[in-house]
């Protein structure tokens, strides 16, 4: 569900190619639906929402990346589009490295390392969508939504107890239906949690 701090160490590294630093604002999307995505992100700070959309509408929501992470991780230019398209927004604001797939292609193959680190965090985030296949069909909805709200509250700066983020938001992250998403609601109202 969350990745984060995998390429911290390696944020000047990065910046030895031309990068554009881009700013959004919670709710703002990184991605145009119908365009296709050449560029990878180092995100500095904040958190983006990775969901796939259909071309008839809907999505699914997948994962979240937090600070010194690089999504998506392609190492050649795209000519084509699919029914299904990667739709990235800023969970919450976010502060990001913006740069073509080529120029980490370039960097991958001039530090090897970085490049391992690269396949380790791709295979990480393969070995996450099996277990998100599992997860959705097996964890209960509450866990999943505490889960969520955990993460928002540790990984974003936030004043008080206040979690600016939607119950529809919350359900989609969590692949949970509005009936689900409320009933877990209520049994954390009820238990104090919220």
């Amino acid at each position: 569900l969350y990745f984060s701090d995998k390429f911290t160490n390696q944020e000047e590294l990065v910046k030895t190619v031309p990068v554009q630093e881009l700013r959004f604002a919670k709710g703002d999307t990184l991605t145009q639906y119908g365009t296709i995505n050449n560029h990878s992100y180092y995100i500095k700070s904040g958190i983006m929402h990775l969901s796939l959309g259909h071309v008839e509408g809907g999505e699914k929501s997948l994962a979240l990346f937090g600070p010194g992470s690089i999504f998506p991780i392609g190492m050649t230019h795209h000519h084509f589009k699919a029914e299904y398209e990667m739709m990235m927004r800023a969970f919450a604001n976010l502060h990001v490295y913006r740069f073509p797939y080529l120029s980490l292609r370039k960097i991958a193959q001039e530090n090897p390392d970085f490049a391992i680190s690269l396949l380790e965090f791709d295979c990480d985030f393969i070995g996450y969508l099996f277990f998100d296949s599992i997860n959705q069909t097996f964890e209960p909805c509450l866990t999943r939504i505490c889960d969520i709200l955990y993460l928002y509250h540790s990984d974003t700066p936030i004043s008080g107890s206040v979690i600016d983020v939607s119950q529809s938001t919350l359900a989609n992250i969590a692949g949970a239906s509005r009936a689900q998403m409320e009933r877990s609601i209520q049994k954390l109202r009820h238990e104090g949690a919220i």
